[in-house]
C-alpha cells in the first residue's frame, strides 16, 4: 500500500522538476546547428547532435530538407531544388539578413504557418521531390535514331484454331465456370479497392497496403485490361479516375525499377487503351508521361538503361551507366511497351531507345559460352575498366528504408539430380585441373562477385562500348528466372511489327536452336507420361571445351519457365517450325502434371527431377529414383558396414572377457582394457556396450550377437528414403522441393489457355479447370487471394502477398480460356 507521506519529499521534487522542464522546453527556441556544408562532406551521416546550451551563429541557421534516407545519395541539393523543398539559402532573398532575428519574429511566422530557419521539435512535413525534365548528357542527333518500321505489315499465319460449334449444354457449363472465374475476380478486387486502392498491393490477410513499385497503384494500373476484358466497365471507369491522379513525377522511393515499371505500369496503361478501343485518352496521356520519365534511364553513354533510375532532379542530371550485372530478363524484355507506344505516338526516340538493345542482343548472341543463348547476367556498361565507386551514379537499387541492413546471399552448389552427376559431386575436374565447382583465385573477379560497389565504372572513359556476354567466372543459361520474358518477347515482338524486323525471328530461332539440344529434357515419371522440362547450365567454360558428360546441368522444373509450353506454340506456327507444336504440348504438359501431383493441386515455385538418357526409353526405375533421393547411399552404406566390422571385433574383446568374467584393468577415458594373445585392447564403453562388471557384460554380449533380420545397412537406407519421402511430402519423380511456394503466378495457365486457343483441343480446358479450383481454394483469404508458403502442405500458410499479376494476368488468362475464342483473339491482339 502506497503511504503518501513517507513519499512527499519525491513527490515535491518531482513536481518542481516538471514545471521547471516544461517552463525550459516552452521557452526555449529549438535549433539544430551545423555548418552549410556539412552534407558536402558527410553526405551519409545525419546532422551532428544539437548543443541546446550554446549560443548559436547567427549566420548558420540551416532548414534541412527530407531525412537523411530520403536525400539522394552522394549529392546535395541544389540551390533551384532546395527552394522546392523548404531549404533557404545564403541566396535566398527572402532570408533574414541579420541571422536569425528575434524569436518573437520567429515564433510569430511559425504561428503564420510560414518556413522558418531553423527545425523544430515537431517539424512540419517537407513537400516531396518532383522530377522535371534535365537536357541529356548523351543527346541523339535525330539522323541517328534508329526508326519504326512503317511499310505495310506483312501478312502472317494464323494462330487461332477453327473451333467447332459448340452445344447448348457445353455452352452452359462453360458460361458457369466462366461465371465462377469472373466471382473470384470481383472477390479480390472488392478486397483491394476496400483497403488498397490506389497503392500498389494489398495485404490479403487482414487488410492494408504495401507499396512495392514506387507507390503509384500498380495493382489497380495493371488489372485495368482484366477489368474490361470481363465486362466491369464501371469498375474500369473507377479505375480510370484513380489513374488520371497519379503522379508519375513523385515517389517515396529514390530510385525508379524500370523493368518493373515499364511492365506494370506501362504495360497496364497501353494494354488497357487499345482494349477498350482507344475510348480513354489519358491513358495514353499518362503513358506518355511516364516514359518521360523512363526515357532518362537510356541517357548513358553507350544508350544501355540503367535498370533502377535514381530520378530526382539532383541526381537525374548526373551522368548514369547500365550495369556490369544487369539481369537479361530486365535489359531484354522493354520493347513491346516502348514499340507499342513509338507506334501509338508516331514519335521514333521510344522504338530507337529498345532497338538499340535489340541490336546489341543480336550481335553478341553467338559469342557466349552456350551459343544462341544469353547469360543471366550481361555487362552492358560499355566500359573497360572499374574505378571508385564515387565516380557515378552506380546501376544498383537503394534500400527504400535506410535503417535496413543489406542482405547478404551465399552462392548455393547446385545439387545434382541424376546418378551421373551424384558420382561426380564431390570429384568432378575440368580440363585446366580445378574443381569445376573451385573458384579460381582471380581476386579481381572476386572482389566484383562480392563487393557491387568495388566494379563501379570510370566516369571519364567513354563507356561506349557493346554488351558483354562473359563478364563472370561462371554464366548461368536457362529459359527461367532472369532471362524468361527476353525470349518470350521476340516472336511476340515480331507480330507487334507487323513481320516487319526479321531480327526477331533470327534470334527466335537460334535460340530455340541450342535451347532444343542442351536444355530439353524429359523427365522420369510414373504411369509414362510423356512430358518435357527445360534445364540450366551453369558454365565456367564455353561448352565447346567441354566434355558431353561433364556439363553442370540443373535438372531443376520452374515455375517461371511454364510460359515456354506457349512460346513454343506461337513459334511454331509463326515461323512454320512443325515439330516445336509437339514440344510445346509436352512442355504445357509438364506443368500441369506438376500441378496435379501435390495435395493442393498447385505447382510449386521450384523443384528437382530426374532426367531421363536422351535417345533411351524412359521408364520408370525406383531404384534410379532411390538413388537420386539418397545421393549418398553408397557411402552411407559403406560406412555402415565398416561400423558393423568394429562392433563384430568389441564383440569378441566382450566374448572373452565374459569367459574371464572380470576386466583386465579400468583405465582412464571411461573404457575397459582387455588382454588377448599377450596384447591389451581398448573396447570404448558407450551406452550400448557398458561392461563394468562380468554380469553387465554377458547381458551386453546378448544384446550384440542378436541377429538382425536382412541387411541392417541396406534396410537403413530404404528406411532414409521413406522418411525423407514422408517428410519432405514428396510425389513420385520429385527429388527436393528447392521452393515450396505458389506466388499466384500466371505462366502455367498462360500457356494453357494459348494451347487451347492454337490447337481447340479441350484437354486444355479440362486441366485448366482444375488449376483453377485448386488455386481459388487454397489461396483465399477473408480479404482477397495470396501467395501460400508450401504447395504440398493440407493447410498452406498464407505469405500474405497479392501481386499485381495475380488480377492483371492470372485470372485474365483463366477467363479467357473459357471465354468465346472471338474474345481477344490472339489474330489480332499481343498479349
Amino acid at each position: 500500500m502506497l503511504v503518501p507521506r513517507r513519499y512527499r519529499g519525491l513527490l515535491i521534487f518531482a513536481v518542481v522538476f516538471a514545471v521547471v522542464f516544461i517552463h525550459f522546453v516552452r521557452s526555449y527556441d529549438w535549433q539544430i546547428v551545423f555548418p552549410d556544408d556539412y552534407h558536402d562532406h558527410h553526405p551519409h551521416f545525419p546532422p551532428p547532435p544539437v548543443d541546446l546550451f550554446s549560443q548559436r551563429p547567427p549566420s548558420l541557421d540551416f532548414v534541412p530538407g527530407p531525412p537523411p534516407h530520403q536525400q539522394p545519395p552522394n549529392h546535395r541539393q541544389s540551390h533551384e531544388d532546395a527552394n522546392q523543398v523548404g531549404i533557404k539559402t545564403s541566396g535566398d532573398q527572402n532570408a533574414d539578413p541579420g541571422g536569425s532575428g528575434s524569436r518573437k519574429q520567429q515564433q510569430k511566422q511559425g504561428n503564420q504557418g510560414k518556413q522558418k530557419q531553423g527545425v523544430s521539435m515537431f517539424p512540419v512535413k517537407q513537400p516531396p521531390l518532383h522530377w522535371k525534365k534535365v537536357p541529356e548528357l548523351f543527346p541523339l542527333a535525330p539522323e541517328e535514331r534508329i526508326m519504326l518500321p512503317t511499310s505495310d505489315p506483312k501478312s502472317l499465319p494464323k494462330l487461332q484454331a477453327d473451333f467447332k460449334i459448340e452445344s447448348a449444354e457445353e455452352k452452359e457449363k462453360r458460361l458457369e465456370k466462366l461465371d465462377e472465374i469472373r466471382k473470384t475476380f470481383e472477390y479480390a478486387w472488392n478486397g483491394y479497392k476496400s483497403s488498397a486502392m490506389g497503392k500498389d498491393e494489398l495485404k490479403p490477410l487482414r487488410g492494408g497496403y504495401k507499396n512495392t513499385f514506387n507507390g503509384w497503384g500498380a495493382t489497380v494500373v495493371d488489372a485495368l485490361d482484366t477489368l474490361w476484358v470481363m465486362g466491369l466497365e464501371e469498375e474500369f471507369a473507377l479505375a480510370v479516375e484513380h489513374v488520371k491522379n497519379v503522379d508519375f513525377t513523385t515517389s517515396e522511393r529514390l530510385e525508379i525499377p524500370v523493368f518493373e515499371t515499364v511492365i506494370r505500369y506501362m504495360g497496364g496503361l497501353l494494354g488497357a487503351y487499345d482494349i477498350s478501343d482507344k475510348k480513354y485518352p489519358v491513358l495514353l496521356e499518362k503513358a506518355v508521361q511516364l516514359a518521360e520519365i523512363v526515357m532518362g534511364a537510356f541517357d548513358t553513354p553507350n544508350r544501355m538503361p540503367t535498370l533502377f533510375y535514381k530520378w530526382t532532379p539532383d541526381q537525374a542530371s548526373r551522368v548514369h551507366h547500365a550495369s556490369r550485372r544487369a539481369v537479361l530478363a530486365e535489359i531484354g524484355s522493354l520493347s513491346m511497351e516502348f514499340t507499342r507506344l513509338a507506334q501509338l505516338t508516331k514519335d521514333d526516340k521510344y522504338y530507337d531507345s529498345i532497338a538499340r538493345i535489340t541490336n546489341e542482343l543480336e550481335r553478341v548472341q553467338s559469342s557466349s559460352k552456350l551459343p544462341g543463348l544469353w547469360p543471366t547476367k550481361l555487362d552492358a556498361t560499355g566500359c573497360e575498366k572499374p574505378i571508385s565507386s564515387s565516380a557515378v551514379v552506380r546501376d544498383i537499387p537503394s534500400p527504400s528504408n535506410s535503417s535496413s541492413s543489406p542482405v547478404h546471399t551465399l552462392s548455393v552448389k547446385p545439387v545434382p539430380t541424376d546418378i551421373e552427376s551424384y558420382k561426380n559431386y564431390f570429384g568432378r575436374r575440368d580440363e585446366s585441373g580445378l574443381a569445376q565447382d573451385a573458384q579460381p583465385a582471380n581476386y579481381e573477379q572476386l572482389i566484383k562477385e562480392n563487393n557491387p560497389e568495388a566494379h563501379i565504372i570510370s566516369a571519364d572513359s567513354d563507356c561506349k562500348g557493346a554488351l558483354v556476354t562473359q563478364n563472370s567466372y561462371k554464366d548461368a543459361f536457362g529459359l527461367g528466372a532472369e532471362a524468361d520474358s527476353t525470349y518470350e518477347y521476340l516472336p511476340k515482338e515480331y507480330m507487334l511489327l507487323g513481320g516487319l524486323n526479321d531480327q526477331y525471328k533470327s534470334m527466335y530461332e537460334k535460340a530455340m536452336d541450342t535451347a532444343r539440344e542442351h536444355l530439353l529434357f524429359r523427365p522420369m515419371v510414373k504411369h509414362g507420361r510423356d512430358i518435357r522440362f527445360l534445364a540450366t547450365l551453369d558454365l565456367r567454360k564455353p561448352l565447346a571445351e567441354l566434355q558431353p558428360n561433364k556439363v553442370p546441368t540443373r535438372y531443376e522444373a520452374t515455375h517461371l519457365t511454364c510460359y515456354a509450353g506457349g512460346m513454343f506454340a506461337m513459334g511454331s506456327k509463326l515461323f512454320g517450325i512443325e515439330n516445336d507444336m509437339d514440344i510445346a504440348a509436352k512442355l504445357t504438359d509438364g506443368c500441369v502434371w506438376a500441378y496435379e501431383s501435390t495435395y493442393t493441386g498447385i505447382m510449386p515455385e521450384t523443384f528437382l527431377v530426374v532426367p531421363c538418357k536422351k535417345g533411351e526409353p524412359c521408364t520408370w526405375d525406383e531404384i534410379r529414383y532411390k538413388d537420386a533421393l539418397d545421393p549418398w547411399r553408397e557411402e552411407r552404406l559403406a560406412a555402415m558396414q565398416k561400423m558393423k566390422e568394429q562392433v563384430t571385433e568389441a564383440r569378441e574383446y566382450q566374448e572373452d572377457a565374459v569367459e574371464a568374467d572380470k576386466p583386465v584393468s579400468t583405465p582412464e577415458n571411461n573404457a575397459i582394457v582387455y588382454e588377448r594373445d599377450g596384447l591389451k585392447r581398448n573396447v570404448s564403453q558407450t551406452a550400448e556396450t557398458p561392461v563394468p562388471t562380468a554380469p553387465r557384460v554377458k547381458a551386453t554380449r546378448r544384446s550384440l550377437l542378436s541377429p538382425l533380420p536382412g541387411d541392417p545397412a541396406a534396410a537403413l537406407a530404404d528406411d532414409y528414403v521413406k522418411a525423407r519421402i514422408r517428410e519432405e511430402r514428396l510425389p513420385p519423380g520429385f527429388v527436393r522441393m528447392t521452393d515450396r511456394r505458389y506466388l499466384l503466378r500466371p505462366e502455367a495457365i498462360e500457356s494453357v489457355f494459348i494451347m487451347y486457343r492454337l490447337t481447340g483441343d479441350n484437354y486444355w480446358r479440362e486441366k485448366g479447370w482444375r488449376m483453377f479450383e485448386g488455386i481459388a481454394k487454397h489461396t483465399r483469404t477473408n480479404f482477397a487471394h495470396s501467395a501460400i508458403e508450401d504447395v504440398t502442405s493440407m493447410q498452406p500458410v498464407f505469405q500474405d502477398s497479392m501481386e499485381s499479376f495475380w488480377l492483371s494476368e492470372t485470372l485474365k488468362y483463366f477467363y479467357l480460356l473459357f471465354s468465346d475464342p472471338s474474345v481477344v483473339s490472339l489474330d489480332e491482339y499481343v498479349l
